[in-house]
């Protein structure tokens, strides 16, 4: 009996090790020998607004002009002040998300970053980075509620009967310039409440709603709040921050 379960625990672990075999983190070395470090995000430039009914044939699903909003600087200089935490360098670097959509197959897809990882790597070897840290969307199932829809990206979400909130879902990847050696992957998600009181019924669309007004600022924070934090859970995975 103990010769079985020493067997089934050896297997077990095993296994365990096997499933997070995609999921590499750096190590010390990895982060002394590629220390200079290009950041690039890739999110959707729009939040998602989503209202998710009892009965899903009711629920919602559509994108916000938020004014004033970036998602690129809500993610970028926080996730650049985290590495800058563990010793490495931050090169700066000039690209355009749009260019790279090619990383999504669809409006809600998971992220793909074959498809953009080598002009990802020829880009950040102009700047002279060794080290590329790139941060998708990620699509994970309803972490806010209990429905059986998938959040995508980052955006607000509504449950019926239930309060309003800002949540984010990214995956965050690591590569060596010089010859595309995954060092690091990982996602993060976070939800954060919302202010009751910066949702509208409008929201309920599956079109675009324009968010503006007083109402920005408080969405904006939510969101940066969401975003901020699904990173540094991926970046602590990933051995990239504290």
């Amino acid at each position: 009996m103990m010769t079985r379960l020493a067997l089934l625990m050896s297997t077990l672990l095993l296994l365990g090790g096997c499933l997070e075999l995609d999921k590499p983190r750096a190590t010390a070395e990895h982060l002394q020998l590629k220390n200079r470090v290009a950041v690039v995000v890739l999110v959707d430039a729009n939040p998602r607004v989503d209202t998710i009914a009892l009965q899903p044939t009711r629920s919602t699903h559509g994108r916000a002009e938020l004014a004033g909003w970036n998602a690129v600087a809500a993610i970028q200089p926080y996730l650049a002040g985290r590495l800058r935490g563990k010793g490495l360098t931050v090169v700066p670097l000039d690209y355009d998300p749009a260019d790279y959509g090619a990383a999504y197959a669809s409006s809600t897809a998971y992220p793909d970053p074959k498809q953009v990882s080598d002009a990802l790597r020829a880009r950040a070897a102009q700047a002279q980075a060794d080290m590329l840290v790139v941060v998708y969307r990620q699509a994970e199932r309803d972490f806010v509620g209990e429905s059986i829809e998938n959040l995508v990206g980052y955006g607000l979400v509504r449950h019926e009967g239930g309060a309003p909130h800002a949540y984010a879902s990214v995956a965050l990847e690591a590569l060596a310039v010089d010859g595309g050696a995954l060092l690091a992957r990982a996602d993060g998600s976070k939800a954060v409440p919302l202010p009751a009181d910066a949702w509208r019924d409008a929201y309920a669309s599956d079109g675009t709603v324009d968010i503006g007004g007083a109402d920005a600022p408080a969405v904006a924070d939510a969101l940066t709040g969401a975003l901020q934090a699904a990173v540094l859970t991926a970046a602590q995975e990933a051995g990239l921050s504290h």
